[in-house]
Order: structure tokens, then C-alpha cells, then sequence
């Protein structure tokens, strides 16, 4: 074969090359994605009215309409950027090293005089059950406290 025959004339290898980002384009736009598809079923968005957020107690809970409630928690554009610069000031110790062996010692003696049975078990007996209550109670508590109930 001569060199004239297997290679193709550069003319004809440019306009192969102008041609192929226009061919691939259209490829490319031809099919239809998933995205495209999902939502096409969904009209425009409806109008949003003040809409009482409190259920209606004459519906059942499963049949009532999700109201959408406004958030305050949401960012506030305060007009300028952050300085992520500024540390904040660590916080103090909580105890010193002082109160820290102070109490140490309290209950090293009360675990000893445990240990020695010098402290009457209603007393341990009476604090144990106390301490379970509160373990049972205090989420609860704490709950109801948080959301405002009597």
C-alpha cells in the first residue's frame, strides 16, 4: 500500500474535527434525563395564604393538612462577612486544682467510713432510691419544663 492510500488527506481530517463537537452537542441533546422526567407531573406551586398552624381537632390527625410554619432560627444577613479570625475567649476553669482535691478527699472519707460500716444502710438505702427516681423522672421533667407545660 502507498502512504497516499492510508492516510487521509488533512483537508478532509479538519472538517472531521470542526464537525465533531457539533455532532456530539446534538447526541447530547437528544436524550432526556431522569431529572427531566421526575418532575414533569408537578404544576406551579400554590398560592401561600395565612393558614392557621393549630390542627383542627374535629379531623383525624392522619387527615390533616401539613401547614408549613415559618422558622426564626433560619441565617440573618447582618449586612457583613464574618471575621472567623477572632477566637473566642477560652472559659475559665471550672474548679481548681485546690476544690479539686478538697473534694477528693470528702469522698475518699465517705467511701472509707462506707467501707468500715460506719454509715447505716437506710441511709444509703433511702439515697439509692432517690437518685433511681430521678434517673426514672428527670427526662420527663426537663421535657415538660422545656415545652411550656404544667
Amino acid at each position: 500500500m502507498s502512504d497516499v492510500t492510508t492516510k487521509t488527506p488533512l483537508a478532509v481530517r479538519r472538517g472531521l474535527a470542526r464537525l465533531l463537537p457539533v455532532a456530539l452537542a446534538l447526541a447530547g441533546c437528544t436524550s432526556t434525563s431522569t431529572i427531566d422526567t421526575a418532575f414533569s407531573g408537578i404544576g406551579q406551586p400554590a398560592a401561600t395564604t395565612a393558614v392557621d398552624p393549630l390542627p383542627d381537632p374535629s379531623i383525624p390527625a392522619a387527615q390533616q393538612p401539613l401547614v408549613p410554619v415559618a422558622s426564626s432560627g433560619g441565617p440573618v444577613d447582618r449586612g457583613v462577612f464574618p471575621n472567623v479570625n477572632n477566637e473566642p475567649a477560652p472559659a475559665p476553669n471550672q474548679i481548681t486544682e485546690a476544690e479539686r482535691a478538697a473534694m477528693m478527699a470528702e469522698m475518699q472519707a465517705l467511701q472509707a467510713e462506707l467501707d468500715a460500716g460506719r454509715v447505716p444502710t437506710e441511709d444509703s438505702q433511702a439515697r439509692l432510691a432517690e437518685l433511681q427516681r430521678l434517673a426514672a423522672t428527670h427526662s420527663d421533667e426537663v421535657l415538660r419544663r422545656i415545652e411550656g407545660e404544667p
